[in-house]
């Protein structure tokens, strides 16, 4: 089976899309399968310009697509894998899979900033994914996701595949404190880590504020906050103004993030979108033994459903905190096993690239190849 894998992005560079469609790749390829990676920056075949979509937007993602098919009028790929496509013509591709790992629908629904950007782009997407070919399935990363996509009009199948992460390297530490040395951070104290962009749709200053909050409470707790992005120098600022003891900000980390987590106790997010469910982060926080402290939004909802950790809306910053003190408080050790259990058991990324193995082959062999 020959498959090519076409993204926006792609690993090293990138985030979300970049990472799930690496670690599948890579997957498929320890099970014999021909994967061929197309995106801006390769490592196969390089099209489009990942400048353009920085600076531009929806502007330099239909730029990048328009060349795909482009390219790829004249193919003998098995199948095509596409990841958030927009196709404004002919789908050059007998059979594809399409993977949607966010809906600009779903954000235009939730009234995020951009309002207007986010509804324009989602016009754009319904017109783009209710065109493809009847030889396509649909994939969503998230239930959330999942349900964006039918609101949206898609009739296609859709299956439900979460993000996975790698079990064996992410787990839980024997020795904390020799992690925590190595990083700097207070051996004893109690570490609450957030990993992502600081962008507003992550609400990362009522993060601040609730842990702010928190402290009031508590005083041996450090919240580690790893990410960069447009909030980043405002958010030291405003620490510093407001005297905030005990946050740490790590910027970009990339290298030493197993032990990053390791070496936490607890993993927290305010965000009030995502498309994921569970996040990369959150189920690398989960592999690792992290009880999750989660913003209450549906793709997320399903970590109290399964005793990992506790879901709060981060618009009551009051009850927020007091419910991160009872928590911190308390025996974690059952959120803490039930969390790895899960990540072991459906997160892994072999068995992530077993289900898109799978439907790979349901499209080959309804193709008649």
């Amino acid at each position: 089976m020959k498959v090519l894998v076409c993204a926006s992005e792609y690993y090293p560079y990138g985030s979300g899309i970049a990472n799930v469609a690496y670690r599948v790749v890579e997957q498929l390829k320890s099970m014999d399968i021909d994967c061929s990676v197309c995106s801006p920056t390769g490592p196969d075949i390089k099209l489009g310009s990942s400048k353009l979509i920085r600076k531009l937007g929806i502007v330099g993602l239909i730029y990048y697509w328009y060349k795909v098919t482009s390219h790829f009028k004249n193919n003998d790929y098995d199948i095509a894998w596409l990841h958030n496509p927009f196709i404004l013509k002919k789908n050059p591709f007998g059979s594809s899979l399409i993977t949607l790992n966010s809906t600009y629908y779903g954000k235009s629904a939730q009234k995020l900033h951009p309002l207007h950007y986010n509804l324009f782009v989602s016009r754009i997407e319904k017109y783009c994914l209710n065109k493809v070919s009847s030889h396509t399935i649909f994939t969503a990363v998230g239930y959330s996701v999942l349900d964006e996509m039918r609101d949206s009009g898609v009739t296609h199948k859709i299956i439900y595949i979460p993000n996975g992460v790698d079990t064996s390297v992410f787990k839980p530490a024997f020795n904390k404190k020799i992690l925590r040395n190595k990083f700097g951070f207070p051996a004893e104290n109690i570490i609450l880590l957030s990993v992502g962009r600081l962008i507003k749709l992550k609400q990362p200053l009522k993060l601040i504020q609730t842990f702010e909050r928190l402290k009031s409470n508590i005083k041996n707790v450090t919240l580690v906050v790893a990410g960069d992005g447009e909030l980043l120098e405002p958010l030291k600022k405003y620490v510093y103004t407001n005297n905030i003891k005990d946050v740490i900000f790590l910027g970009h980390i990339k290298e030493n993030l197993p032990d990053l987590y390791s070496c936490s106790d607890f993993y927290i997010t305010a965000s009030r979108y995502e498309g994921g469910g569970p996040t990369l982060a959150v189920a690398e926080a989960m592999s690792s033994g992290l009880p999750c402290i989660v913003s209450d939004i549906p793709n997320l909802r399903f970590i109290a459903d399964i005793n990992a950790g506790i879901v709060l809306d981060f618009n009551n910053i009051e009850d927020s905190a007091n419910s991160i003190a009872d928590l911190l408080l308390s025996d974690s050790e059952y959120y803490s096993n039930n969390a790895r259990k899960f990540a072991e058991k459906f997160l892994n990324w072999k068995a992530i690239g077993t289900e898109y193995q799978k439907n790979f082959k349901i499209l080959v062999d309804s193709n008649g190849l």
